[in-house]
C-alpha cells in the first residue's frame, strides 16, 4: 500500500482549461501534476463510493438473479422505482459540489440517465455499456476502456449542486446480478466549478485530445521532465546481503524522479529501497512494488512508475523539509550492479507538509479464522492513499478475486468505500488473466497452471482520491 500525502482541490486554472475553476480538464491536468499529492489536503475535500455490494440500507435484488455467485456484491441499489413499462435503479445520488471520479462495471445493462445540478431532464442519456466506453467523448482513450472485461470510465463528471445517476431497464430482472462501483469526492462549499456540459466537452476536443496524448507520454516514458536539472548519478555495485546509501540530501528539496538502471534484470529484481525524511523512516519495500510489477519485473506503464527492460523509473513526489535519505539493500544472493540517477528540486517546504510512505507486508495465509481480513495499512493523518499494489498467489487454478477492497477515512462507522471484488478494484473483472496497462491501474504478470494462480496488479489513486485528516485503513 502507497499510502501518500495528500492536497486539495483548489480554484485553479490550468493552461488546458478554457476557463477559470474547477473543471473536468483542471482535474485531468492535475492528476499528473506529483508534487500536488504533497500540498494540504482541505477538511471539505471527502471520498464516497457507491456500489452494488450488499448493504442493509440499500435495495435488494440479488435474490432475482439466476445464481448466486459468492458474497453477492450485485443486485444492491439506492433506489428502486417502477415505471409503466421499465424499472428505474439510482446507482448513486451525490448533494453539494463534487465530482464523480471512475464508474465501473463488470456487466453494464440498460439506460443510463446523467442528472446532475437538481435539473429535471438529464444532462446525458445513453447506454451505460456506451457510457463507460467514453461513448460522450470527442476522444474516449484512455478515459473510457474495457481492461480485461472491466467497463472504465475515468473521467471527472463536475457538479455545482448534485449528481444523480439512474439506470433504467425493461424487466426488473436485468438489474438482479447487476456490479457497479462509482466514486466521488466532494468539493469546497465555495468552489467555483464548471459543471458537467456535454455541448462544452465536444467544443473542448482538442484539449481534452492533449491531456490524452500527455498521460499516455508520461506513462510510457523513462525520462524526466525537461523542467528538472541534471540528476545526482550513483555507480552502484552491492553484494548479497549488503546496504549502500544511494542518496542523502539537505532540505527544503523534493525528489521528483528516480531512475534504476541495470544490466540485466536480476541486477534489479531484489533490490529493497528504505527512505527517511527528516529523520523518520517512511519506505521499506522492495523496487518493484514501487513500480506497481513483480519480482520478475516485467515491463509496465503508468502514471506513477514505467518499467523498460531492466530500467526501472519512478515519478513519485517525495520532499523533505530538513534531509533526505534512501538506502538500498540487495536481498539477492549475487552481486548487483546498477545505476541510479535522482533528480531534486528545491522547494517552499510550507507548501509540501505531507511525506510519501510506503507500506509492505507478505501474508502467508489468509483463514476463516483470521476474519478473512488483511489490514494493509493503518495510516494517521493528514493523508491520503495514493495506491496499492497487490501480488496474489493462489494455490489453485480457481477464481481468487471473491474478496472487497474496504477503505475507512475518519469516520470508524461506516467505511467510505466497500467494493466488489479484489479485481474489480483494480478496473478489471471475473478475474480474467489477460495483462493490461493504463496510466492509472494494470494487470502486469499472469502465470496460470493446474496447481497455482500467480496475479500482479497496481491501482492509483490520482484522479479518484482518499483522502483523511485523522484516520484511515485500508483493508
Amino acid at each position: 500500500m502507497l499510502a501518500a500525502a495528500g492536497c486539495g482541490r483548489s480554484k485553479v486554472e490550468t493552461a488546458a482549461s478554457s476557463s477559470p475553476g474547477i473543471s473536468w480538464d483542471s482535474l485531468l491536468v492535475e492528476a499528473s501534476d506529483f508534487s500536488a499529492l504533497a500540498r494540504r489536503i482541505s477538511p471539505a475535500i471527502k471520498a464516497k463510493m457507491f456500489s452494488s455490494a450488499a448493504d442493509t440500507r440499500k435495495v435488494m435484488l440479488a435474490h432475482l438473479a439466476p445464481e448466486i455467485i459468492g458474497d453477492m456484491d450485485y443486485g444492491f441499489f439506492a433506489e428502486v422505482t417502477t415505471n409503466k413499462d421499465s424499472f428505474s435503479a439510482t446507482l448513486a445520488e451525490f448533494s453539494g459540489p463534487g465530482v464523480v471520479t471512475w464508474v465501473w462495471s463488470a456487466n453494464p445493462v440498460g439506460t443510463l440517465n446523467l442528472y446532475v445540478d437538481k435539473a429535471d431532464r438529464p444532462a446525458l442519456t445513453m447506454t451505460f455499456t456506451k457510457f463507460l466506453e467514453g461513448g460522450f467523448l470527442p476522444v474516449r482513450e484512455p478515459f473510457g476502456t474495457i481492461t480485461s472485461l472491466g467497463h472504465n470510465l475515468h473521467f471527472p463528471i463536475v457538479h455545482a449542486k448534485s449528481c444523480k445517476l439512474v439506470l433504467n431497464v425493461p424487466r426488473v430482472k436485468d438489474l438482479a446480478q447487476l456490479y457497479y462501483q462509482v466514486a466521488w469526492q466532494s468539493l469546497p462549499s465555495d468552489a467555483i466549478v464548471q459543471p458537467f456540459d456535454v455541448a462544452a466537452i465536444k467544443r473542448e476536443s482538442g484539449s481534452l485530445k492533449r491531456i490524452g496524448k500527455s498521460l499516455f507520454a508520461i506513462s510510457r516514458s523513462t525520462e524526466p521532465s525537461d523542467n528538472l536539472t541534471k540528476p545526482q548519478r550513483v555507480e552502484c555495485s552491492i553484494g548479497p546481503g549488503k546496504t549502500l546509501e544511494i542518496l542523502r540530501a539537505k532540505g527544503p528539496q523534493a525528489i521528483a524522479a528516480l531512475r534504476f538502471t541495470g544490466a540485466t534484470k536480476s541486477d534489479l529484481n531484489g533490490l529493497w529501497i528504505e527512505a527517511n525524511w527528516d529523520e523518520k523512516g517512511a519506505v521499506k519495500a522492495p523496487l518493484h512494488m514501487l513500480a506497481g510489477v513483480s519480482s520478475a519485473l516485467e515491463d509496465t506503464q503508468s502514471l506513477p512508475a514505467t518499467v523498460d527492460g531492466s530500467r526501472v523509473f519512478l515519478r513519485w513526489f517525495m520532499p523533505f523539509a530538513s534531509e533526505g535519505q534512501i538506502l538500498c539493500t540487495n536481498s539477492t544472493d549475487h552481486l548487483c550492479r546498477f545505476t541510479v540517477e535522482v533528480w531534486t528540486q528545491p522547494i517552499d517546504a510550507s507548501h509540501y507538509p505531507l511525506r510519501f510512505h510506503a507500506n509492505f507486508q507478505k501474508n502467508e495465509k489468509l483463514s476463516p479464522e483470521a476474519g478473512n481480513i488483511l489490514t494493509f495499512v493503518d495510516a494517521f493523518g493528514p493523508g491520503r492513499f495514493v495506491g496499492c499494489v497487490v501480488d496474489v498467489d493462489s494455490r489453485s487454478d480457481q477464481w481468487w478475486g471473491e474478496g472487497d477492497n474496504i477503505v475507512w477515512l475518519d469516520d470508524t462507522n461506516i467505511p467510505a468505500a466497500h467494493g466488489t471484488g479484489t479485481e474489480d478494484y483494480f478496473g478489471f473483472a471475473w478475474c480474467s488473466p489477460v495483462i493490461f496497462n493504463h496510466p492509472f491501474r494494470g494487470q502486469t504478470r499472469v502465470v496460470k497452471s493446474r496447481y497455482q494462480w500467480f496475479s500482479n496488479m497496481h491501482r492509483y489513486h490520482l484522479l479518484d482520491w482518499f483522502p483523511y485528516q485523522q484516520w484511515g485503513r485500508f483493508q
